[in-house]
């Protein structure tokens, strides 16, 4: 009897330790962390697929713009059901799909056989994030929201900047035809994640009352596209940056080691640096601070393009690292002015901004097929410039810091 009185107290004890708000945050940042981690797969074997298949720089941007056209079309709809409904069930099938894609891409044999895999992996990941990034909204506390924002995109960043590490070390130990045992993590997530959150929130009266989902996009949209419109030009430069900077070194004799190492000091450096930008947010207002952030990041990257070797490198990443911070910042925003949407606002801050920002790094490879990938890379510092008119916008005076 004491025995099974004692195992009855420990599992009331770790049952409403899951349903604690932290650890279903915790929980849904590990998602992340999962999700994103197969994120890198693709420009860490990107160099070597490329020769493999003879691809130009053009045509291995099209792998971006495949990801980014599943954003821009599905994760709207995807947001706007997220909303309403309650069951995690897109937070735990979403990185199973990414996984099986992004461990594939590298065994494609063929250009239509490598962009079915990359499909998959864009697909998989656009089921995730609208639940995952609205499910932060709905679990936190709402005094630890900038805190819970912050360590969930961190999650997605440090899951990111250890996919180089994973993916190279299964490979060099074990080759290609091992690459599935990356999946393993996101096996013993799903379990965990539904115990802890059957349900994401509770019912509320009004979910009848709700528009639909063209009139609902369409008002966000209007509300929230200076907020789009930075995270957008944010995240073109770093995909760009994290997609074409290892393939220049590679051209210039990099091997899959060192092309592993700049992918993770990227995503590492860009994980690394929400950490500040949440304490500069808290101090000067987001505003104030996203503003600094996307000067700051122009500075660093014209200053990597005229830069050569470690010092090029350091640059590039500070550079990107800057803009990258900012992730939080508008995620936030956004959802504060769509408290009701959580989702769906997300959604058009990130994955359509995210998807928008992919589709157009095909074009800027075939800018860096025209007039060289220095040239490109001098066009991409400049972009952060071309947000501060948003700043001025009536939705965005709305926000208060």
């Amino acid at each position: 009897m004491a025995k099974k009185t004692v195992e009855k107290t420990r599992a009331k004890i770790f049952s409403r330790f899951l349903r604690l708000p932290e650890t279903k945050v915790a929980l849904i940042s590990l998602a992340h962390g999962i999700n994103d981690m197969y994120a890198g797969f693709l420009p860490t074997f990107m160099p070597f697929i490329r020769e493999n298949l003879g691809l130009s720089y053009a045509l291995a941007g099209s792998f971006n713009v495949l990801a980014g056209f599943f954003d821009m079309l599905f994760q709207p709809v995807i947001g706007f059901l997220c909303d309403r409904i309650r069951r995690p069930v897109l937070i735990m099938i979403g990185p199973i799909l990414c996984g099986f894609g992004a461990v594939m891409l590298p065994n494609a044999n063929s250009y239509a056989a490598a962009l079915f895999f990359a499909g998959l992996w864009g697909f998989g990941s656009t089921l995730y994030h609208p639940q995952g990034t609205g499910g932060i909204g709905y679990v936190s506390n709402p005094e630890r929201f900038r805190q819970s924002m912050t360590w969930f995109n961190i999650a997605g960043t440090v899951g990111a900047a250890l996919s180089p590490f994973v993916a190279v070390t299964i490979v060099t130990a074990l080759g290609y035809r091992w690459l599935p045992l990356a999946l393993i993590p996101t096996f013993l997530a799903a379990p965990l994640i539904y115990s802890s959150m059957p349900f994401l929130r509770g019912e509320t009266k009004s979910e009848e009352k709700r528009d639909g989902f063209l009139k609902t996009l369409l008002s966000l949209f209007a509300l929230l596209y200076p907020i789009w419109g930075i995270a957008m030009l944010r995240d073109l430069i770093y995909q760009c940056v994290r997609f074409f900077l290892p393939m220049k070194i590679a051209a210039q004799g990099g091997n899959l080691e060192s092309v592993g190492t700049v992918v993770l000091c990227i995503t590492l450096g860009c994980s690394l640096a929400m950490i500040p930008m949440a304490k500069i947010a808290g101090r000067f207002g987001n505003k104030r601070a996203l503003l600094g952030s996307l000067l700051a990041g122009t500075g660093f990257l014209l200053a990597a393009v005229f830069s050569a070797g470690l010092l090029s490198i350091v640059l590039y990443v500070l550079g990107v690292s800057c803009v990258f911070s900012t992730l939080p910042l508008t995620t936030m925003m956004a959802q504060t002015l769509a408290p009701n949407e959580r989702s769906m606002a997300s959604t058009i801050v990130l994955g359509f901004a995210w998807g928008f920002g992919n589709m157009l790094v095909s074009p800027f490879g075939k800018f860096a097929d025209l007039f060289g990938i220095d040239a490109a890379f001098v066009l991409l510092a400049l972009l952060p410039l071309l947000a501060l008119p948003l700043f001025l916008t009536p939705p965005f005076k709305m926000l208060k810091d």
